[in-house]
């Protein structure tokens, strides 16, 4: 895989591993998916999976960062941030052939790992290790889920305080407002009011 060195190739192994799962594996598990997989590269807001259009593809985020949003009524709602190393997989495409209601858009630019899913499938019923593996995928889906549940109880500055602390700085900065005001809940003038109130207590101390 040329696009590829064979140091990414091994950290990203690792990182899969390790930390996309609640079943660490040996990083050799991944090796099949490096040999039939295609990098692709996404740029800033490039969509990666539209609504509406069936998807038979699995992504695997090596590096970027990816939104998932979806549309209520005028507005457009992320209900979800992707770092390097995870997972997206549509469940109702992957296992309904059921065509998405919402999107995956590159937030910054990205590249992703992208596997058939009839791979993975077939990957699942061959190897055990690599089926308890994915189910640690979809365990850790469900925490996430209840995590984001969780941080929207908060109030807009602890949600914003959060995901400062939670992104590599790099990214943070990266991410236009729209985007961060999205995934917090929040208009953009209410972003830049916490913004500058937090700017003003940093100077005060």
């Amino acid at each position: 895989m040329s696009s590829l060195s064979p140091s990414e190739i091994e950290n990203t192994k690792k990182l899969l591993s390790e930390s996309e799962s609640l079943y660490p594996v040996s990083p050799s598990l991944f090796d099949p998916l490096f040999e039939a997989g295609e990098v692709k590269e996404f740029a800033r807001q490039q969509i990666i999976m539209h609504p509406g259009q069936p998807i038979h593809e699995v992504h695997i985020i090596l590096s970027g960062l990816v939104g998932s949003t979806y549309v209520s009524g005028n507005k457009v709602i992320m209900n979800a941030m992707a770092i390097p190393c995870t997972v997206l997989i549509h469940g109702g495409s992957f296992f309904r052939k059921r065509a998405p209601m919402m999107q995956w858009e590159a937030l910054v630019n990205t590249r992703t790992l992208c596997l058939p899913d009839n791979f993975i499938r077939d990957y699942m019923q061959k190897s055990h290790e690599f089926a308890l593996w994915m189910y640690g995928v979809a365990e850790n889906f469900i925490l996430y889920s209840e995590e984001r549940a969780i941080l929207l109880s908060d109030n807009a500055e602890q949600r914003y305080l959060k995901l400062e602390k939670n992104l590599p700085r790099r990214i943070f900065r990266e991410l236009p407002s729209r985007v961060v005001a999205r995934y917090l809940g929040i208009t953009e003038q209410s972003l830049s009011r916490i913004k500058r109130s937090l700017l003003k207590s940093d100077s005060e101390d």
